[in-house]
């Protein structure tokens, strides 16, 4: 199937709408000028008429035709006019010079009124004619000569019939001519208007073409370079322009976060593994008692712990990048939960000098949320608080209630207080302190405890605490 083109569209209706444009104004000026010769000839019949009303006399007892005196016998009048008058009383017809023996056809209107119709004339040509009842007329002197023979005669007595014609046919070869001339000139206005609709359609989406030639010759190593919008883009395509440019600025930042996380994710991974190697290759270098594989072997344990738990925390952090399902939120005692997670803490704080203080009750701290969630999110704020705490310090929990929400601080003060605090939530980010502590945890765990409280509709943060290189982590959930 073939992809639909812009510019084909255009041409097309363009120029189906300039060619109904065309006919309909065609059709205007063909009815207009039709109009105008039918009024024009109907006031050429009806003045003809008017005039041959008035040219029949009645004199010494008889009708007389006055025309007669100024036209010749046989002779063609200018107009092309013909006209026939019959004589109700007796029967008899006189026609205009010209006719030889053709007869018009006889009619009139209700009572004699005029009335219009569309004739054939005997040699098959089409005419306009008008019927009418007239009567003549009497001079004045012949009114007195009647008077003196005592022989008035009523004109109402002498009615006739009087139908005056002209021919159509030149109206109708004019008509002809005009609608060949306006299909000729639609014809030639249609072709010409596609040819320069084609031009001004090709050069409109001229712009069109360079951008997406930019793009369909961009390389992999250009996704990081915004576009060049052409300066003569289209109004209406420079917010798609910049949509897409803004669209590869985000797959290139994607990219770039993603060979971040390969990056940083590889240095992980090369620590332990390089430890593990390091270990069995030791062990492996010389006969040793068993005590001695027992060490190396409790070595390589927990180098293949802190593989696993990498791997599980890399595989956590992209699960958790989807929303949680509605059906997982539950009613969750956060209070219980918190005091759960903090006996596996205490022993390390212990180890470092850590005294951690707690003012949380022992339960009734309902939250809605998902559980296996929010353990995860309590477990790495104690961890990070436990392994990055300064020694012989403290780490404080503090619990409150907000508006619909409840908030669990964790406080505690750092060596290092990081210059951008919300950072720690980067995925895999560390200060540059840590790189070579041994001890650094592996930059994951906030990161997604941050996704974790999002997707429960909460939210994490990461603050300046009010003492000197203190810091706080606020976790905000949802009460029940």
């Amino acid at each position: 199937m073939n992809a639909p083109s812009i510019r084909r569209a255009l041409l097309i209706r363009t120029g189906i709408g300039v060619g109904v444009l065309l006919v309909v104004l065609s059709l205007v000026v063909y009815n207009h000028v039709k109009r105008s010769l039918a009024r024009e000839l109907n006031r050429n019949v009806i003045g003809m008429a008017s005039l041959l009303s008035e040219q029949i006399e009645l004199e010494n007892g008889g009708v007389i035709h006055e025309w007669r005196e100024g036209i010749r016998p046989k002779a063609v009048l200018p107009g092309g006019e013909l006209f026939q008058f019959w004589d109700e009383t007796k029967g008899t017809s006189v026609r205009s010079p010209g006719m030889h023996e053709m007869d018009l056809p006889r009619f009139t209107g209700p009572n004699g009124v005029p009335e219009f119709r569309s004739i054939r004339l005997a040699d098959g040509s089409r005419a306009r004619a008008l019927g009418l009842r007239v009567f003549p007329f009497v001079l004045a002197d012949e009114l007195e000569k009647m008077k003196h023979r005592d022989q008035v005669l009523n004109t109402r007595d002498f009615p006739h019939t009087l139908v005056v014609a002209q021919s159509e046919e030149p109206n109708i070869r004019t008509l002809e001519r005009l609608a060949s001339v306006l299909i000729l000139g639609n014809a030639c206005t249609l072709g010409i208007g596609f040819l320069v609709i084609d031009r001004v359609v090709r050069a409109t989406l001229r712009p069109i073409d360079q951008l997406a030639s930019q793009v369909a010759n961009r390389t992999e190593q250009q996704l990081d370079d915004a576009l060049e919008v052409p300066g003569r883009l289209p109004l209406e395509l420079v917010g798609l322009a910049n949509g897409f440019d803004s669209l590869l600025a985000r797959v290139a930042a994607t990219r770039k976060r993603e060979r971040d996380f390969v990056r940083h994710a590889a240095h992980e991974l090369r620590t332990p593994i390089a430890g593990l190697r390091a270990t069995t290759d030791l062990a492996l270098s010389r006969k040793r008692e068993s005590d001695d594989y027992e060490n190396h072997l409790r070595t390589c344990h927990r180098a293949a712990l802190q593989l696993g738990e990498l791997v599980q925390r890399l595989s956590s952090l992209a699960r958790t990048g989807r929303f949680i399902d509605p059906d997982q939120i539950e009613r969750v005692d956060l209070a219980e939960l918190l005091h759960e997670c903090l006996s596996r803490f205490y022993a390390r704080a212990r180890e470092r000098g850590l005294l951690i203080e707690e003012e949380v009750p022992k339960s009734g701290l309902i939250v809605l949320g998902d559980r296996p969630m929010i353990r995860v999110i309590l477990n790495n704020l104690l961890d990070n608080a436990v392994s990055h705490g300064r020694h012989s310090g403290e780490i404080r929990v503090r619990v409150s209630h907000g508006v619909g929400q409840v908030e669990m601080t964790f406080i505690n003060a750092v060596d290092a207080m990081p210059a951008e605090p919300d950072r720690l939530f980067e995925p895999l980010f560390r200060q540059e302190a840590s790189r070579h502590d041994s001890s650094a945890h592996l930059g994951i765990g906030l990161t997604l405890s941050l996704d974790a409280a999002t997707s429960m509709g909460g939210s994490l943060e990461c603050r300046r605490g009010k003492a000197e290189n203190e810091i706080e982590f606020v976790l905000r959930l949802n009460a029940a």
